[in-house]
């Protein structure tokens, strides 16, 4: 029942999230299997503290799921979210313990387990529109990343990436700085997903990437991305919804070069193929990039 809630309640986490909050809470009260303890933490931590804001709650939640437990190899995960919790509702020295709790249930070599401590917490600061705080963190968390080279936290490296980079891209407008970490966290993105996941994680990274060289005035270097993306599909497989965002993205490039026929052209086919779409949530999404990117 609660693996269904978990999966469900994402659907709408983001639109109902007090709905999702109390559901949760009133899960946690028959008590949290063990191999769900770091799922159910991880979703509590962004729908209660990310999208409502209310980090005291959270952590209420987190120490009442985890009271009189000590953390394993398979639990651990669900401290490290717990200690950002507690820190970010004001409670350092808690944090710590918590956090401490978990480096020492991650094995002998707790390195990359602080690392991808250090990316939960830019990853809940980016959810909670605190950017501007994560930055300084993640420019430090990505340099120890790197030293660490395979023994580093890849997938949290790429999804914090995605994350910043992403928040960054859809800002109404950047200072120099945020320009330049922007397109910093786009290119970390794709080298760790690059180190850990799948073609479709390749030819996402590349699309990111081309929206990033887009927002910065760099056509040319966005219409390589999407080239290398669409080649990548061609090679692999098929993605259509993938391929019509990187249409709409070639067609701002092109716009952007000062060629209006090509960009009408790529244009026609994206709106071609997301018109043939039911889902409307997709739909609205379509519509939403094409008003930001085009804005027409």
């Amino acid at each position: 029942m609660l693996e269904a809630l978990l999966s469900d309640g994402w659907a709408y986490h983001a639109t109902e999230s007090e709905r999702f909050a109390g559901e949760l809470e009133a899960a946690a009260d028959s008590g949290i299997e063990a191999g769900l303890l770091v799922q159910f933490l991880k979703v509590s931590t962004h729908t209660i503290g990310e999208h409502s804001g209310d980090w005291p709650r959270v952590r209420r939640l987190g120490e009442r799921v985890l009271a009189g437990l000590t953390p394993n190899a398979e639990t651990a995960r669900a401290w490290m979210h717990l200690s950002i919790a507690r820190l970010l509702a004001g409670d350092g020295v808690a944090a710590v313990e918590a956090e401490l709790g978990y480096l020492t249930a991650a094995g002998d070599d707790f390195r990359p387990a602080l690392v991808e401590a250090r990316f939960a917490l830019v990853a809940a600061l980016v959810g909670s529109g605190r950017t501007a705080e994560a930055s300084a963190i993640y420019v430090a968390a990505l340099t120890l990343a790197r030293r660490l080279g395979d023994a580093a936290p890849h997938r949290a490296t790429g999804v914090a990436s995605n994350n910043l980079a992403t928040e960054l891209l859809e800002a109404p407008s950047r200072s120099p700085d945020e320009a330049a970490l922007m397109r910093l966290a786009a290119e970390a993105s794709h080298e760790f997903w690059l180190k850990c996941g799948a073609w479709e994680h390749d030819e996402r990274g590349r699309y990111l990437r081309a929206l990033v060289a887009n927002v910065l005035g760099e056509p040319d270097a966005a219409l390589g991305h999407i080239d290398a993306a669409l080649a990548v599909i061609a090679a692999n497989g098929s993605a259509p919804i993938d391929q019509t965002f990187l249409h709409l993205a070639r067609a701002h490039a092109l716009r952007l070069s000062g060629d209006p026929a090509a960009s009408a052209a790529e244009l026609a086919i994206s709106d071609t193929a997301a018109s043939a779409w039911e889902n409307p949530g997709l739909k609205s999404w379509y519509a939403e990039e094409r008003a930001r990117t085009i804005g027409i």
